[in-house]
């Protein structure tokens, strides 16, 4: 999937970390069809027996493994945007890339969560660069700020979406990664905070198996 870099998209980085980002459930079956079932005559039910007998009897085939999930490298010269997963949810996402001195041309809701994130750095735009992958179920960001760990900057992270707020924080262990789960009253879904290498993660999911997913696919 293309790279995207446009003011647009890039709004969504600071958007997921503000509002709450809703799944969608699968439809209800239609009153209609329900009837419609429901009235069918007795006799085709009968008659359905015996096929379902048989069907029954014969062997059911084994479920197809699904695929081992590919852990990417990270190295301090990876592309941030490399190491995000391509697909969460069963659905694609979208990715996109930002170097810090594209933030005065963004969103002011993306340039506000970023900016907020470097004054607790006490770093320059020009040591940002960071990346995103999102869908309408979740979103990843990936933070690399130079000269600063992935501790640091997810502690940045944190303070400065916890600005004005009593944030409530939880270890976790989740998609075989030990992660920090962070609640503020300015959000009605919780974020998480993953570090790994020099890099900084924060997800966000429909639930908490979503989550778990997104960091199952980080390296």
């Amino acid at each position: 999937m293309p790279v995207t870099r446009h003011p647009v998209r890039l709004a969504a980085i600071g958007v997921l970390l503000v509002v709450a980002i809703t799944g969608c459930g699968a439809p209800a079956a239609s009153g209609g069809a329900a009837t419609s079932a429901a009235s069918a005559p007795a006799a085709t039910s009968e008659a359905s027996v015996a096929p379902s007998a048989a069907a029954g009897a014969s062997t059911i085939p084994e479920a197809t493994p699904m695929p081992p999930v590919v852990v990417p490298s990270l190295t301090a010269d990876t592309p941030l945007i490399d190491v995000l997963p391509a697909e969460l949810d069963g659905a694609p996402t979208q990715k996109l890339a930002i170097v810090g001195s594209d933030l005065s041309a963004i969103d002011a809701s993306a340039a506000m969560v970023f900016g907020s994130l470097l004054n607790v750095l006490g770093s320059n735009d020009a040591d940002l660069t960071a990346a995103a992958a999102t869908n309408a179920t979740a979103s990843v960001i990936a933070i690399r700020v130079a000269g600063k760990s992935a501790e640091e900057i997810g502690e940045a992270m944190i303070a400065g979406r916890a600005l004005n707020t009593t944030p409530t924080r939880e270890e976790l262990d989740l998609g075989g990664k030990t992660v920090t789960k962070v609640n503020v009253s300015t959000s009605p879904l919780p974020f998480y905070v993953y570090g790994s290498g020099d890099v900084s993660f924060t997800i966000a999911g429909a639930d908490e198996t979503i989550v778990a997913e997104a960091l199952s696919k980080l390296p």
